[in-house]
């Protein structure tokens, strides 16, 4: 049996890895060399890894649904970020219970946490964020 998955979300799966470097080089920075907590050196990790995202997936994974003007780009980063922080919550939740409570390395939690939430930010981001313009 073949399983077959949609182009976009393939292309969501790319750009999402290069998240996944965005916010683990952060995170492993800002907790090893400016020694930040694991708590706020992963909020900060998730945020830039947001805008990272938020460029490439409008450049590759939704480029059928455009996004043109100022104003646009503004609602769509608006609502990418509010999305992004839905999962990321979600991310933030299970490293802290991963590293706290199971003694699980901050960054084998982290990718962890990150696989499980990207799921539900790529249903919410096709839905709301870069919904199709034709319904």
């Amino acid at each position: 049996m073949q399983i077959k998955l949609p182009r976009r979300f393939l292309i969501f799966t790319i750009v999402g890895i290069s998240g996944i470097f965005v916010n683990t080089g952060i995170l492993f920075f800002a907790k090893e060399y400016l020694f930040v907590p694991i708590p706020i050196a992963s909020l900060l990790a998730i945020q830039i890894a947001i805008f990272n995202n938020f460029i490439w997936n409008r450049r590759f994974t939704w480029t059928d649904r455009e996004m043109n003007g100022y104003e646009a780009i503004r609602n769509g980063l608006i609502k990418f970020t509010t999305v992004s922080w839905v999962a990321g919550a979600l991310n933030w939740i299970i490293l802290l219970l991963l590293t706290h409570y199971f003694g699980v390395y901050y960054i084998v939690a982290n990718l962890m946490a990150i696989f499980i939430a990207s799921i539900l930010n790529y249903f919410l981001n096709d839905l709301w964020t870069f919904q199709n313009p034709q319904k």
